[in-house]
């Protein structure tokens, strides 16, 4: 009985034709109660879309160390209407504190995409899954991201690795393709890929994430008793190989000695006869074009903390005006999370704590440095992992609202760019 309404929108659209594809991963939060009794909750739904767009996937609800709620989720897309119905179905794990109770949810959502960022955000009503009676209601906001704040669930990852192969597939239509072998694909995770950039930091070599021969290669030159076999997915390994190489730089360092400057032969000063006359040398003239030539920027350093771990991009905001203000919230309950944030690899705030009032932070875009890279790094994770954050841009005038996680694995990365 509990899925009679989702047959019956399955047959009202069962002539829809598919447009968006809303199968991945969507996280926010929810807040339910209202006045003194509103509590706010952090949310993650991981969706998988079938051909007659009916959905399946699983919920995330947790709030700190109050709750915790793991369940099976169900529902159905309306492509013309931009609309999602989605029901909690089965709760499969819990955590809570005592006098808590566990709601099922069914949420009512609108799709939209903001400058490519997809969104779905509506209200929610629930009911008690002991005894059935009315839980409350309230508002639901969710963005699609990347990565799973849990585990990723089997189905997105057979849908990406078919996504993966099918892109791969050789051209049936061309003789040559067709008769040709098909290349190996290798579907690479998240754990690889960082596993990988890790890896390359402490090597000094290119991140790019692609365990190839030049990284085989570095690590061969740095450990010589290094066998040459190297599975990325293996955390511990890398992490073993890490150390390793840390140990090996610090030795080196060690053992090599500072260099000491060469005593110079002191030269006595030319004797001048007071009745010689000295002609006076005017100047080098400077050329012109190293008079008007503006002054070299040199690089800052990438830090160590940025190196080693992931950064992947949020956000890009364009903006017409050189003045930027940013203010920074704990995304959530307050839990004691602090951050350090770079722009440009420079510190602009140091080991801050995250509360419901803002970092703020002012920045000055001018033509020799337009663009601003600004990495959120986390430097522990409260009670409640992963580090995340409301980062808030205020320039010209406009608002952008940014989402964003970091944990000890991963930054975050917003880049503004300014075009006068």
């Amino acid at each position: 009985m509990k899925c009679s309404w989702l047959i019956s929108f399955l047959l009202i659209i069962s002539s829809s034709v598919f447009s968006q594809d809303l199968t991945g991963i969507w996280r926010g939060n929810f807040y339910a109660g209202v006045g003194p009794y509103r509590e706010y909750y952090k949310y993650e739904v991981q969706i998988g879309q079938q051909k007659n767009l009916s959905l399946q996937g699983i919920t995330y609800s947790y709030r700190t160390t109050v709750f915790y709620g793991k369940a099976t989720c169900t529902g159905i897309w309306f492509p013309k209407t931009k609309n999602v119905l989605l029901k909690e179905l089965k709760l499969i794990e819990l955590k809570m504190s005592g006098g808590s109770d566990a709601c099922a949810m069914t949420c009512d959502l609108d799709y939209s995409n903001e400058d490519g960022k997809e969104i779905l955000q509506g209200t929610f009503t629930s009911v008690n899954t002991s005894n059935n009676t009315d839980c409350g209601s309230g508002t639901v906001y969710l963005e699609k991201v990347t990565e799973s704040d849990f585990h990723t669930e089997d189905f997105l990852l057979k849908k990406k690795k078919t996504d993966t192969l099918a892109t791969a597939a050789p051209n049936k239509t061309s003789p040559k393709t067709a008769t040709a072998a098909a290349p190996k694909t290798t579907v690479a995770t998240d754990v690889s890929k960082i596993n990988t950039k890790k890896l390359q930091a402490a090597l000094n070599i290119p991140a790019d994430g692609i365990a190839g021969p030049k990284t085989i290669a570095a690590l061969q030159k740095k450990l010589p008793d290094f066998n040459g076999k190297l599975d990325v997915s293996n955390t511990a390994q890398v992490n073993d190989l890490v150390a390793r190489i840390k140990k090996t730089n610090a030795a080196a360092v060690k053992k090599a000695k500072p260099s000491v400057p060469a005593v110079q032969n002191k030269v006595a000063p030319p004797v001048i006869n007071k009745t010689d006359t000295i002609a006076k040398t005017p100047p080098a003239a400077v050329p012109e074009t190293q008079m008007n030539k503006a002054p070299e920027i040199k690089p800052v350093p990438v830090p160590d903390v940025i190196k080693t771990r992931s950064n992947p991009l949020i956000k890009t905001i364009i903006t017409n005006y050189p003045d930027i203000t940013i203010e920074l919230y704990d995304n959530g309950e307050i839990d004691g999370d602090t951050i350090t944030v770079y722009d440009n690899n420079k510190v602009i705030a140091w080991k801050r704590g995250l509360t419901d009032k803002p970092i703020t932070l002012n920045i000055k875009a001018d033509a020799n440095t337009p663009t601003h890279e600004l990495v959120m790094v986390a430097d522990n994770l409260g009670t409640l992992p992963p580090n995340t954050a409301l980062m808030v841009v205020t320039t010209g005038g406009k608002r952008y609202q940014v989402f964003i996680s970091s944990d000890t694995q991963k930054n975050a990365k917003v880049v503004i760019d300014y075009q006068p």
